[in-house]
């Protein structure tokens, strides 16, 4: 009696079910292209500048540190894994752009010298404005309404 009850339940809801779409869960493998439709070309511009960016502002840094410091490495890392956590065409711009940098920058640089650091303070001044830039365009809008004329949902 009560399986019956639960069957009477339970199949009209999988039934519903069978009428919604699937959506990719969050998350999930995305195949490439996928975002072409959603991301504007802002961000991908800034995605793309951020991670070069951190490739010569980490030059410098392994320049003027040694190899153990991985620092902005580290900062592409987590961009990554934000941004283009699986195998995309964006995921290979922003590799391709923070070596490139890396490159070009380690051979400009064959020491450490006062150039040198206050090149790396200008890529992370740069870097700081690039991620809030992204940071601030991925805001729900009503959230950037209110921070852009000074309020606050918290106030």
């Amino acid at each position: 009696m009560n399986q019956k009850i639960i069957h009477l339940l339970v199949l009209p809801a999988l039934a519903c079910l069978t009428l919604v779409p699937a959506l990719p869960a969050y998350g999930q493998y995305q195949a490439e292209g996928d975002y072409s439709d959603t991301r504007s070309q802002d961000y991908l511009r800034d995605v793309i500048a951020l991670s070069s960016t951190l490739g010569s502002a980490h030059a410098i840094r392994l320049t003027c540190n040694g190899r153990d410091d991985q620092y902005w490495r580290s900062y592409m890392q987590e961009l990554l894994g934000i941004e283009a956590p699986y195998r995309s065409r964006l995921r290979t711009s922003m590799v391709d752009a923070f070596n490139s940098a890396f490159s070009a920058e380690s051979s400009r640089r064959s020491s450490c010298d006062e150039g040198a650091v206050s090149a790396e303070k200008v890529y992370a001044s740069t870097g700081e404005r690039l991620a809030n830039s992204l940071a601030q365009a991925n805001l729900p809008s009503g959230v950037r309404d209110d921070e852009a004329d000074g309020t606050s949902a918290e106030q």
